[in-house]
């Protein structure tokens, strides 16, 4: 029995749900049950879709535990938007010996790490991809931090850790030095 467990994380707009759809893409072509799944939480896209356009179908699903169809490997895009409890069934899926391959961010907007994503490094991924993004701010590739505005200036506390991209805020992507914590 050969487990995969890979995070891919990263800042918005960083390319994780694209390295997501290459990791998952050759499975589809085994003999292996592959299914995509997002959170219901993610109202920006349906399926799991890239900024470049490429894009996989997926079931959109409240909790990890409401995957109720056989596979063999899973990709789960926004991973950082289910419940903090579902480290309990991707540590089932990986005593089943499952491949699990989950793509998010790892940070909130004040650069705490993400409760969920706490759990699964507790899990001990087998390969953990960090993306980096290019800066809003001063365009190097280096940016590692979503930062979240409304009225062009951060947004310092006061929202959920989670907070959804339906056009409320707007999301960039900041490196260490343009990046504004509280």
């Amino acid at each position: 029995m050969y487990t995969m467990f890979s995070l891919i994380l990263g800042p918005m707009k960083s390319g994780k749900s694209l390295e997501l759809i290459a990791q998952v893409a050759p499975y589809e072509h085994t003999e292996k049950n592959v299914v995509y799944v997002q959170p219901e939480a993610n109202t920006r896209d349906k399926g799991v879709q890239s900024r470049l356009g490429v894009n996989a179908t997926a079931l959109t699903i409240k909790s990890l535990h409401d995957v109720n169809q056989p596979f063999d490997v899973i990709g789960i895009d926004e991973v950082h938007m289910f419940p903090e409890t579902d480290k309990d069934i991707v540590e089932k899926w990986i005593h089943k010996g499952k491949n699990i391959i989950a793509s998010g961010l790892d940070l909130d907007y004040r650069g705490k790490m993400l409760p969920i994503i706490l759990r699964l490094y507790e899990l001990k991924p087998d390969v953990l991809i960090t993306k980096n993004a290019v800066c809003d701010v001063c365009k190097e590739y280096n940016a590692q931090f979503t930062q979240i505005l409304t009225n062009q200036q951060p947004v310092l506390g006061g929202l959920d850790a989670v907070t959804i991209d339906d056009g409320s805020y707007d999301f960039q992507a900041r490196c260490r030095d343009c990046f504004q914590k509280d």
